[in-house]
């Protein structure tokens, strides 16, 4: 695919480098010259440095042969405008525009706005909301650095921390549908030292080994503890940072989590001044530095279940969370954009990292990826993604057992979803059209699994 790229920002960058790496015609633009070069320095595309909203630049950019745009500026405005350009003079069939302000995302004005013969945008990406809503569901499944839903929310991917206290460690795969006794769960992948493991029936289980599994979304109390993962209640919480972020995690706590009572913290007095007359009366917001323990105290960190620190500042995240763990809170969730520091998650006894640039990746990606992709969730540093594939008559997997498909190295069927029951298939499972598919892929079998879920043309 030929695609544009507005904006050279972590969030754009982030994009433009997966898009290259999956051989796609990738141009980017921004009105930065040291990002553009930064860029170029580790990734081979086409930059163009000026507005991405000016019809001359976009013509530069090949917007005349494109089949998309991804305008992920810091700038709503830009990012809107740059799709109608794209659309009315240029008509690039797909829009994908990045949108942070609240207001534009008020449902009641988002579907007069973003319609058919208004403005054309194809789809709408807030980063902000897609954070606070993985925050939500990490936070929902305790002792767990990741979780997400596929399959119309009846499989349940879990991202589980092997430690010594695990009591399946050192027990080879094929042996664990025995001792889980009617549980059934499959592990998708482990990654071990920063490289991906393949689970095959030998492989076992070690401290250390971060796995990602799939289960049915009833088991996953169950399955924690299996793994031995106490299950822990929310009741109280601490947030530091009321930027869009915490708002939106805040909206979705007191609309779906009445019983939550939380703590705010935020060092601007004028932000705590907005916010404070937004909130219930379960929750209330601090002004004040959150690297100050004795705030913190104030907060309650000393018998909170959880602290998230979603502030734009990775050393307050970091450094936040650790403070409040030493006084007492059980689980901590931090932002943390820097990868330096998101590689010494384990040593800074951090509980959960949140990645905003590979859940906005993901989140983009399943409008990028050829045939029915319906869900996709990048990992970042080649860790390769899972996916789910809705099934097609003309696909390659349609009717076919498992056994048959010429699959390549590095991917693994986790699930199949069939009429709203989650199937763990085996070699001899045939996989029927309407079917949804989990599958997790290595960064080098991406594009094998993409020609495998590709429509043919006759479908139409």
């Amino acid at each position: 695919m030929k695609i544009i790229v507005c904006g050279a920002g972590e969030i754009g960058s982030n994009i433009a480098k997966q898009l290259v790496y999956e051989d796609n015609d990738v141009t980017i633009i921004d009105e930065s010259e040291s990002l553009l070069r930064l860029l170029n320095k580790s990734v081979d595309l086409k930059s163009i440095c000026g507005k991405p909203s000016h019809p001359a630049i976009l013509e530069k950019a090949g917007a005349d042969e494109a089949d998309m745009i991804i305008a992920v500026s810091d700038s709503d405005e830009i990012n809107i405008i740059s799709c109608e350009m794209a659309n009315h003079l240029f008509k690039i069939p797909l829009k994908v525009s990045r949108i942070k302000e609240s207001e534009y995302l008020n449902p009641h004005f988002t579907k007069k706005l973003f319609s058919s013969g208004k403005i054309e945008v194809d789809a709408i990406i807030s980063p902000e909301l897609e954070v606070a809503k993985d925050v939500i569901r990490k936070l929902n499944t305790p002792g767990a650095f990741d979780s997400f839903y596929l399959g119309d929310k009846k499989a349940r991917i879990v991202g589980i921390s092997i430690n010594e206290n695990c009591p399946i460690i050192n027990t080879p795969l094929r042996m664990l549908p025995g001792i889980f006794s009617g549980l059934e769960v499959k592990i998708l992948s482990i990654f071990r030292k920063n490289k991906i493991v393949v689970p095959t029936g030998k492989v076992e289980l070690y401290p250390g080994d971060d796995i990602y599994i799939c289960i049915r979304n009833e088991d996953i109390l169950r399955a924690l503890r299996v793994f031995g993962i106490k299950p822990q209640e929310n009741r109280k919480l601490i947030v530091v940072g009321a930027g869009n972020i915490g708002l939106n995690i805040l909206k979705i706590l007191e609309k779906d989590y009445p019983d939550i009572n939380c703590k705010i913290i935020d060092n601007n007095l004028e932000r705590t001044k907005e916010i404070s007359s937004m909130l219930s009366k379960q929750n209330t917001i601090l002004f004040g530095d959150a690297t100050d323990s004795n705030l913190l105290k104030e907060a309650g960190a000393s018998n909170a279940e959880a602290i998230i620190t979603v502030t734009d500042d990775d050393e307050v995240n970091i450094f936040s969370s650790l403070l409040a763990k030493d006084l007492g809170c059980k689980r901590t969730m931090a932002i943390v954009n820097n990868s330096n520091y998101r590689n010494l998650s384990k040593k800074l006894d951090l509980d959960v990292l949140i990645n905003p640039g590979n859940i906005t990746t993901s989140a983009i990606l399943q409008y990028v990826r050829r045939g029915k992709v319906k869900e996709v969730h990048d990992f970042g540093n080649e860790r390769g993604e899972i996916m789910e594939i809705e099934i097609l008559p003309t696909t390659k997997f349609a009717d076919k057992k498992i056994s048959d498909l010429d699959m390549p190295e590095g991917v693994v069927i986790g699930g199949i979803v069939r009429d709203k029951k989650v199937i763990f298939p085996e070699e001899n499972t045939t996989i029927f059209v309407k079917d949804k598919l989990i599958i997790f892929s290595e960064p080098s079998s991406i594009k094998d699994i993409e020609k495998y879920s590709e429509v043919n043309i006759e479908f139409f």
